[in-house]
């Protein structure tokens, strides 16, 4: 009965163990992706962590309005490959980006995986999202 018990939680913390990655990623279902919206605004913060980097921006209405977006990115590993680190993007910096936005409205984009990065323009000069 003791080989048996042990047998059962190994295969349990392998189970568990292998598992975590899957339910950590939560997927772009909110985001519409058949839509693709162009943002001019301020960096408020940049933050280089996984799952994925943030960018937080913000950007001025057709009224005068401030509207305090984020972005969600890639993880910092992809984002490096594309030439990026955590001082890409500084307080300040103006920035032109391509994002897609949330479904619901509310003041969320994606730019995240290679097969939708779009355009990402920092003081003027395009930056890599491929």
């Amino acid at each position: 009965m003791g080989k048996s018990v042990l047998s059962l939680l190994l295969v349990s913390a392998g189970v568990l163990l292998g598992s975590s990655p899957i339910s950590a990623h939560h997927g772009i279902a909110h985001y519409d992706m058949k839509k693709t919206i162009t943002l001019t605004g301020t960096i408020t913060a940049f933050d280089w962590g996984n799952p994925h980097c943030l960018v937080h921006m913000d950007v001025m209405d057709d009224i005068g309005h401030f509207q305090h977006w984020t972005l969600e990115m890639s993880a910092t590993s992809a984002m490096s490959r594309r030439g990026w680190d955590k001082h890409t993007l500084k307080r300040g910096d103006q920035v032109i980006v391509e994002t897609h936005p949330a479904q619901n409205g509310n003041w969320l984009g994606v730019n995240s995986g290679p097969e939708f990065a779009l355009k990402v323009v920092i003081n003027g000069r395009e930056v890599s999202t491929r």
